[in-house]
């Protein structure tokens, strides 16, 4: 059997807010919009798909 490694997606600034929306699923039948609290140069998890994605950069806080 064999497991595949789920691949990390690098996003920087302007790709935030975070949200996925499943690999590669059409619009009718992907998972919910899943919103993602992702922190400077870190890495964070969908919990529905296991997409794993990767903040290059530093953010900037808002107001």
């Amino acid at each position: 059997m064999t497991t595949l490694k789920p691949s990390i997606i690098t996003i920087t600034a302007p790709d935030l807010p975070l949200i996925c929306t499943g690999p590669e699923h059409e619009t009718w039948n992907g998972h919910p919009r899943v919103f993602l609290p992702i922190q400077s140069n870190s890495n964070i998890q969908c919990p529905y798909c296991s997409t794993q994605y990767h903040f290059k950069g530093i953010l900037v806080e808002h107001h």
